[in-house]
């Protein structure tokens, strides 16, 4: 492709100097055939790989290339073409080409074949330097003279070409260089070339080039040097090209040779690698096999019969089991291998056993060191009871309140070691408790009480006495996270409502919120309550309130928004509740209650008309609801105690109405005639729930932690706003109706004596 570039420059040349049909002619056939052999030389070079050495050279080679159509039109249509700018892109071509058949040299072959390609080379860039004297001498002319520039561009040109031949001696074969010898000195028409290249080379900068002929003769004078030279460089081409491809050929049978041997090792290999793990294939399943054995079953199986049994013959038993080694044939690696699993498996068994003994010993002495502190705090709630009931002062009272208050506080904390130690909170129940009342009771139990707010309760919900302790303290832990999470000055809300066999129970605060990082936190620890860490004892609500909820099998959802609050929802299930419905409904009666000093009527008031509800009078109890509901079963205690054959009243409290009397009912008349006037004052005065009354006499909040007491109704028409109650005429109501309830035997509360 170079020859044909230099064939289509020379004759860019001559009809620079020379135009006219001829010389158009010749350029378009020369430019023809250089298309032919650009068409070629692109149609090869796609089914080979450029070398990446080379591979920047040939890119711009293929550039050059799409620009001969442009260089053409210029050439023939431009009127301002100027010969030196054709001829320098011509030689830019061309040059690349040369230096990319340098660059060949450089890759992959042998230190011989490589000086040959560097030989050939050094022939193509001879070539190249005279096509460029032959320019030169036609620039000449062209200006009708030698210029300084053009002798100076014909002296470098013809200095390359001996170069060239100098490099291509001393890097080809001698064969070559006599190939090249012979074809540039046979013939008339070679002598001749060499002639007027001798004359063109002495030319002086000024003389007028002296080229025997006119250009285009000069030109065709030169082209036959120019052949021969091509045809030489084509031989020793095809020399090279064959043994390019014969080392090429010898490459490619090492490489199949190689990966032969390769294969061949791979096979070996294969082999003995399969041989070796059939060897070792039972081996090493009974190795998996016992190893998976005593991680699945033998070490959970073996903590959880160590945590429940405390003989240490037994767990000394099942320590052994859980450590029994795994039989494995044989003193290879594999062997040696079992034998460190099976050491390693000893000390395992035995370091969980110690933890699991540890953590049994600590639960135990925590759940007896929590029963201990309970025992003491009943006592200390019962003492402070008592004194609340002798004490009259208000400024003292409001103390014992505050003492009260810190009390059920530690016992809240003392639930908190029951449960974290596999106990239950507080003592379980017997009789059924109403929501209402476990509701109240949770929100009793934290400091700030007052925020507590209940809405939608469903009273017709009882919760079963087993269950009751730790529900009210779920509820109270959860319950006091919100109330600290929140303003003082906003509410926590606790709805309860049934729905189906299900009830469910939202705690729903107003706080800071949390992000979506606490909120998964706070979840993990919900869902993971057996992980004890130093966080769980620093906030030891949640896990107690995971335990007892994973216990009872309550579902917790959190949610949670930030500066927005928290809503909790719990499920409780069928099982831990009952619904009872309401059977009746009375109306209040608007009498007067009368006073605590009156006698015992002689016989039970009837009920009025259930279906004529009377309201309530106006006064402090107004707007409270005119219907209440009761049982059908009418209550008949203080009417038994009031008469002169009545049954024992310690006895009859607790026992039906067809229970007979005995001679000793004669005897308790005086003792509990006080108590019987006083009794029956309050049965036959309207009531209420206590929970409405919120200040005593003294102005002190009424708190009655879990119990649901009477106080009575105001008459129908009740004292000025303005006058103040009569302290000393409810001080000797509550007292005669405390002193009934002492002689009848009951010595607490019905709902204090069940939280203990």
């Amino acid at each position: 492709m170079a020859a044909a570039l230099q064939r289509e420059r020379v004759s860019a040349a001559v009809l620079f100097v020379e135009p006219g049909l001829a010389s158009t002619a010749r350029f378009a056939r020369d430019g023809a055939a250089t298309d032919v052999v650009v068409a070629q030389f692109r149609a090869e070079l796609g089914q080979v790989d450029v070398p990446a050495g080379v591979a920047p050279l040939m890119a711009r080679v293929q550039v050059e290339l799409a620009g001969l159509a442009a260089l053409r039109e210029q050439v023939t249509s431009a009127p301002g073409a100027v010969l030196s700018v054709v001829a320098f892109s011509y030689r830019a071509v061309i040059a690349d080409l040369v230096a990319y058949r340098q660059g060949l040299g450089q890759v992959g072959v042998s230190a011989s074949t490589a000086n040959g390609l560097r030989a050939a080379a050094a022939l193509s860039q001879a070539i190249e330097s005279l096509g460029q004297v032959q320019v030169a001498a036609v620039r000449s002319v062209e200006a009708g003279r030698v210029t300084p520039a053009g002798q100076q561009e014909i002296v470098a040109a013809s200095t390359g070409l001996s170069e060239a031949l100098q490099t291509f001696s001393g890097l080809g074969l001698p064969r070559w260089v006599g190939l090249v010898n012979g074809r540039l000195s046979a013939g008339a028409e070679v002598l001749r070339s060499e002639r007027l290249l001798g004359l063109v080379t002495r030319a002086q900068p000024g003389q007028r080039p002296s080229l025997g002929a006119s250009a285009g003769g000069f030109v065709a004078a030169m082209q036959v040097r120019v052949d021969a030279m091509h045809t030489a460089e084509a031989e020793i081409d095809r020399e090279l090209l064959a043994v390019v491809g014969a080392e090429r050929d010898a490459q490619r049978r090492t490489v199949v040779a190689t990966l032969a041997v390769v294969a061949g090792l791979l096979l070996v290999v294969v082999v003995a690698g399969w041989w070796v793990a059939a060897s070792l294939a039972g081996s090493l399943r009974r190795l998996q096999g016992g190893a998976r054995l005593v991680a699945e079953q033998r070490l959970p199986q073996m903590l959880g019969r160590v945590s429940a049994d405390s003989d240490e013959a037994a767990v000394a038993v099942l320590v052994a089991e859980a450590a029994a080694p795994i039989p494995v044939d044989g003193s290879d690696e594999v062997g040696q291998v079992a034998a460190a699993f099976n050491a390693v498996t000893v000390s395992a068994v035995r370091l969980a056993a110690e933890q699991a003994r540890l953590r049994a010993v600590i639960g135990a002495m925590f759940l007896s060191l929590s029963r201990r502190l309970q025992k003491r705090s009943d006592r200390m709630m019962a003492s402070l009871d008592g004194l609340e009931r002798g004490e009259e002062d208000p400024g003292r009272l409001e103390k014992l309140f505050e003492l009260d208050h810190t009390a059920t506080l530690i016992k809240r904390l003392i639930a908190n070691l029951q449960v974290l130690a596999g106990g239950q909170a507080g003592r379980p129940r017997e009789a059924l408790i109403g929501l209402p009342e476990v509701l109240q009771a949770a929100g009793q139990g934290i400091d700030a009480y007052r925020q507590v707010h209940q809405i939608g309760v469903d009273d017709t919900v009882h919760i079963r006495g087993h269950v009751v302790e730790d529900l009210i303290h779920l509820l109270t832990e959860l319950i006091d996270n919100a109330a600290q999470a929140s303003p003082p000055d906003s509410a926590v809300l606790v709805e309860a409502r049934r729905v189906g066999d299900l009830l469910h129970i939202q705690v729903q605060d107003d706080g800071v919120g949390m992000t979506a990082e606490a909120l998964e936190a706070f979840r993990e620890r919900l869902a993971q309550p057996r992980v004890l860490d130093l966080q769980a004892t620093q906030r030891m609500g949640l896990p107690v309130v995971g335990t007892i909820a994973a216990r009872l099998g309550i579902q917790v959802e959190v949610r949670s928004v930030v500066r927005q609050g928290t809503r909790i929802d719990l499920t409780v299930p069928a099982q831990l509740f009952e619904h009872r419905p309401v059977i009746a409904e009375i109306a209040l009666p608007p009498s007067a209650a009368p006073s605590a000093a009156a006698g015992p009527p002689a016989s039970r008031p009837a009920l009025p008309p259930a279906a004529a509800p009377a309201p309530l009078p106006d006064g402090p109890w107004a707007g409270a609801g005119a219907t209440w509901t009761t049982p059908a079963v009418p209550p008949w205690i203080y009417h038994e105690m009031t008469g002169s054959a009545a049954s024992d009243p310690a006895v009859s409290w607790f026992e039906s109405r067809s229970d007979g009397g005995g001679p000793a009912a004669a005897g308790r008349g005086e003792r509990v005639g006080v108590a019987a006037a006083a009794s029956e004052a309050v049965w036959n005065t309207p009531t209420r729930p206590v929970a409405a009354v919120t200040r005593t006499a003294s102005g002190l909040p009424v708190r009655r932690p879990g119990a649901l007491a009477y106080a009575p109704l105001p008459p129908q028409q009740p004292a000025s706003e303005t006058s103040p109650r009569d302290a000393d005429l409810v001080r000797a109501r509550m007292a005669a109706m405390r002193g009934g309830l002492l002689r009848a035997g009951r010595t607490h509360h019905l709902m204090r004596s069940n939280e203990r």
